[in-house]
């Protein structure tokens, strides 16, 4: 992992350590990986790493971003979330999400940090320390032949104590979203719109809002061109926006709002 930076190291270790289940040659597909284009989104990080493509994958089926390792970087207030993007098991980005702090002054490759983190199902923050080697115990060396001497009282010879067996944590689920990641509620949402493209929430609501205007399209076209009645109409549109303001729902368009936003639809928005 040498060309990665510190804060890309020890994300990366956690991560290589919550996934070693699902993503067993992950920490290889790392040391064979060479840097791609790296980017300071202003809500975060991208750290694009190069795999060979013709590397066979251990789990060809891990498609979509994976982890839930958090870090304490620089001056932010509140934890920055670290996920991995897989295509097809094959390693491609570091995603590093701020969730709404202004990261565009730090600069991620030189930035202290520390407290490096997992949350796990239940919303418990387990802090991550690498395993230290055990050390191997020394053979005790052969005392040379002792001479013939009196007798001595026999010493009771100590019990040897026994060791409670080290307890083994059970590791998180590698592709359970963070809870700090949960998406705006509506009340973030409501308050972003008047600066729509500075926060979280007001880049969800337009995500929300183009998803309305796609149903009212919908609704027209299928009334117009495919003759459906208003009511079938109505009832597709409103199961479709049912969905979208549910758990997954919300989880697939706050993804897609980031998506978005890295790729710099929101920048274009914005007033000059």
């Amino acid at each position: 992992m040498s060309h990665l930076t510190p804060l890309e190291s020890a994300v990366m270790d956690a991560l290589v350590w919550q996934m070693g289940d699902r993503v067993p040659d992950l920490a290889a597909q790392v040391a064979a990986s060479s840097p791609g284009l790296r980017r300071n989104t202003g809500a975060g990080l991208y750290s694009q790493m190069v795999v060979d493509a013709n590397r066979p994958a251990a789990n060809p089926d891990a498609t979509g971003l994976f982890g839930t390792v958090h870090a304490m970087v620089g001056d932010l207030r509140d934890p920055v979330g670290f996920q991995v993007e897989l295509r097809q098991g094959r390693l491609t980005v570091l995603h590093g999400q701020s969730y709404g702090q202004d990261t565009r002054a730090i600069d991620f490759s030189t930035t202290a940090f520390e407290e490096v983190f997992i949350v796990d199902e239940r919303g418990q923050s387990i802090l991550y320390r690498p395993a230290r080697q055990p050390v191997e115990p020394v053979a005790p060396r052969s005392k040379p032949a002792a001479r013939p001497a009196a007798a001595v009282p026999a010493q009771s010879v100590p019990k040897a104590q026994t060791k409670p067996s080290p307890r083994t944590e059970s590791k998180p689920s590698d592709h359970a979203l963070p809870s700090a990641a949960a998406s705006p509620d509506l009340a973030e949402m409501i308050a972003g719109l008047s600066n729509p493209t500075a926060s979280r929430g007001g880049q969800l609501a337009l995500v929300y809002l183009g998803a309305y205007a796609l149903a009212a399209v919908f609704i027209l076209f299928a009334h117009l061109v495919l003759h459906v009645g208003w009511i079938f109409g109505l009832v597709l549109a409103g199961w479709a926006l049912r969905y979208l303001h549910g758990k997954k729902g919300r989880a697939q368009m706050a993804a897609l709002a980031e998506t978005l936003d890295r790729n710099g639809a929101f920048q274009a928005l914005k007033p000059n």
